[in-house]
């Protein structure tokens, strides 16, 4: 930069942050006005791709166009080890441009396309993901704000990053145990993350924001359901899961958690989608707790209960009713 006679040199501009850079290309009108001139009708094949950081190769399209309506019909291509077909429909010739899309993706990697679609590290996992949606606006903002429809999620073999949930329960359990008098045991290094063998989500998208009723994972160790929001516009989470020990020490971290078997813990999840938080509700896992311990002392007392009572009138009964206590 030029310094002026006698003054300073003008400090050199500092680039913007991500976040806010993102924000003002939100907030950026969409151009779609070469498409209202737009008349053309044929096919397109492609070998590969890169559209808004989202990689793709063998791609195969049909295209009609006249007065700024677009229809992809079919659309094809192969995408993250897997694959994705569907439909794509554009009305550009409205004062605010409404986006229609159907598709359904097959065997697909979803934690490189999650980092690669809005830089996410939160999921892993390979499968099926169907999307029914439709958006309107003349920003990305307020096509995030104006999205409604359907999207399903079937995942097996992948984890959901950032919680260890079997490792919180076992710190919680070992909490409760040194309250209790326990020594407290060493604390252990693990990774940030809860494997799951099986995962469903269905979500219902309305004015932006995706509700889930219906969440199921599945693992050797636990049982996870749960019901939530996800701010599409805001990119933040508003979720409450779950995570039910199920009676087998196999898997990520089962050993140690074995005594929780049964008890199910609620995990609220809260902030964004960068940096989402944990929070699990270890009063219930207390009061859970506390409960099995009674449950167990009184099948315990039952049980002794009736040996004493075998032990006093079973040389008094007959033979034919002996076997109802089991002598």
């Amino acid at each position: 930069a030029s310094a002026k006679p006698g003054g300073k040199a003008a400090a050199p501009g500092k680039p913007a942050p991500a976040g806010e850079t993102t924000a003002a290309k939100a907030t950026e009108p969409l151009d779609f006005s070469a498409l209202k001139d737009l008349n053309a009708s044929g096919s397109l094949r492609i070998g590969a791709l890169t559209f808004s950081n989202i990689k793709s190769s063998n791609i195969k399209l049909d295209l009609k166009a006249k007065d700024g309506n677009v229809n992809i019909s079919p659309l094809s291509a192969n995408l993250y080890q897997g694959s994705l077909n569907g439909s794509v429909a554009l009305n550009a010739a409205t004062s605010a441009p409404q986006i229609g899309l159907k598709q359904k993706l097959t065997g697909v990697a979803i934690g490189p396309l999650l980092r690669d679609l809005n830089g996410a590290d939160s999921l892993e996992g390979n499968g099926n993901v169907a999307l029914d949606i439709t958006a309107q606006g003349t920003t990305v903002d307020a096509m995030k704000r104006n999205l409604n429809g359907t999207m399903a999620a079937d995942l097996v073999n992948g984890a959901i990053k950032g919680i260890n949930i079997a490792a919180r329960l076992r710190e919680a359990k070992a909490t409760i145990a040194t309250l209790r008098g326990a020594a407290a045991p060493a604390a252990a290094s693990e990774p940030q993350k809860t494997d799951f063998s099986e995962l469903h989500a269905a979500f219902v998208i309305k004015n932006g924001i995706a509700h889930n009723e219906d969440l199921s994972a599945q693992s050797p160790l636990l049982r996870l359901g749960g019901a939530g929001d996800i701010n599409i516009p805001e990119q933040t989470l508003n979720y409450l899961a779950k995570a039910t020990v199920v009676a087998t020490s196999k898997g990520q971290g089962g050993a140690g958690i074995d005594q929780l078997k049964g008890i199910t813990v609620p995990v609220r999840i809260t902030g964004s989608f960068e940096q989402p938080q944990y929070k699990l509700d270890l009063s219930n896992l207390a009061n859970e707790a506390a409960k099995q311990k009674i449950d167990e002392k009184k099948e315990e007392l039952k049980a002794k209960a009736t040996e004493k009572l075998q032990e006093k009138l079973g040389d008094k009964l007959p033979g034919g009713l002996k076997g109802l206590f089991g002598k």
